[in-house]
């Protein structure tokens, strides 16, 4: 017996779920509609990233597809989706999620009036796509800053190491085969090529950062 939507009733407490669809570019919108519909008595389901407006997680390869039907499953745990059509505008996505809503019997409402559908004109869409981007390389811009800053700090650690692998390594390592140094101990630096693997990523690093 399929027990889903009695076990899902029960946990919501007979308040009405709602799942919003629509582009990810509208996250104010999103958030607006999301405080809205709970303060009027709704359990509301939203996005997890909203991939148009920054989070560029989204599209690592198979992650869009994964989200994409995800958004389906939750759909299905709602009563109806709320569509963020901002200017009129629905995209293939939303247009998709609101054809699968409807199939599966959930009701669909609408932030702006529907029938009156206009695409964002050029100048829009250029802005929007353009805003993403920025977006995208200023998040790529802080996290290699934060990730350099983090490298600089170890540059003590560095050296030290380029001074093992120069000197004692080879013997920790004939000592290790030899069974002389305990497996209790981490160690992880006399793993094969482990070290020198290491010391010259770091190198080709930092000399593709000066080549930049």
């Amino acid at each position: 017996m399929y027990l889903y939507p009695t076990i899902l009733l029960d946990m919501t407490g007979g308040y009405k779920v709602i799942t919003l669809c629509g582009s990810t570019r509208f996250k104010d919108q999103f958030m607006e509609a999301q405080k809205r519909l709970t303060l009027q008595g709704n359990i509301v389901i939203s996005v997890g990233l909203f991939g148009h407006s920054g989070d560029a997680e989204v599209w690592t390869e198979g992650t869009k597809e994964m989200l994409d039907d995800m958004h389906k499953r939750k759909i299905d745990m709602a009563d109806a989706i709320f569509v963020i059509n901002v200017g009129g505008y629905i995209g293939s996505s939303t247009r998709s999620e609101i054809e699968y809503a409807t199939a599966t019997g959930k009701e669909v409402m609408y932030l702006e009036e529907p029938g009156k559908e206009a695409s964002l004109t050029a100048a829009e869409q250029r802005v929007a796509e353009q805003s993403t981007r920025l977006r995208e390389v200023s998040k790529a811009l802080r996290q290699a800053r934060e990730g350099l800053e983090a490298l600089d700090a170890q540059q003590d650690n560095i050296r030290q190491l380029e001074e093992y692998l120069a000197t004692d390594w080879k013997a920790d390592y004939e000592a290790d085969e030899a069974g002389e140094i305990s497996k209790a101990v981490a160690r992880d630096v006399l793993g094969q090529d482990t070290l020198y693997n290491l010391l010259e990523e770091i190198s080709e690093f930092k000399e593709n950062i000066s080549q930049q």
